[in-house]
């Protein structure tokens, strides 16, 4: 008898991603676990030190089969599994391998959230430029985004926290 297994992505506690993915990876069932770590340097007053920090804060993908799934809702620093629609979400395994060859690229990497996709119509909420609406066109890294100026075929390339913006609610 076989068993299928699925990827998912477990929301823990902050900072107990590596505690809970260590708790994960002593389950000898056959379970996987991964974690995708960067390591940033840290400037102390005496050093410099470089620290593995999660790549997806509170965010740990687990490769387990039903039995499995229900057990490790019991393992310390576990929340909830991501879910969409009410169901858990399930990662592809092609999407796992996708993250692990960026990850193994040599190439800079930082996550972006998706909330702000390419063609969605944005609205900054905060500050000087608050009520300032547009079409996000691009974006350049974090923080600099563009954004079409509607009626005038032109765009505008504004450097604005991502934090600032907010999907404009449909008309």
């Amino acid at each position: 008898m076989s068993t299928i297994r699925n990827w998912y992505v477990v929301y823990t506690k902050p900072n107990t991603e590596k505690k809970f993915a260590e708790q994960v990876s002593r389950i000898k069932s056959g379970c996987e676990v991964f974690l995708p770590l960067v390591i940033e340097k840290k400037q102390w007053s005496d050093r410099i030190k470089s620290i593995a920090k999660p790549l997806f804060k509170s965010y740990v993908f687990i490769y387990v089969d039903d039995f499995e799934y229900h057990h490790i809702k019991r393992l310390s620093g576990f929340v909830d599994y991501i879910k969409f629609n009410g169901k858990p979400s399930v990662v592809s395994s092609t999407e796992i391998a996708k993250i692990k060859t960026v990850m193994s690229s040599g190439y800079q990497y930082e996550p972006v959230p998706s909330r702000l996709a390419i063609g969605s119509s944005v609205e900054i909420t905060v500050g000087a430029l608050k009520g300032y609406q547009g079409k996000l066109i691009a974006r350049k890294n974090g923080s600099v985004f563009v954004i079409e100026i509607e009626g005038l075929d032109q765009s505008l390339m504004i450097s604005v926290p991502s934090d600032l913006l907010q999907l404009k609610e449909a008309s």
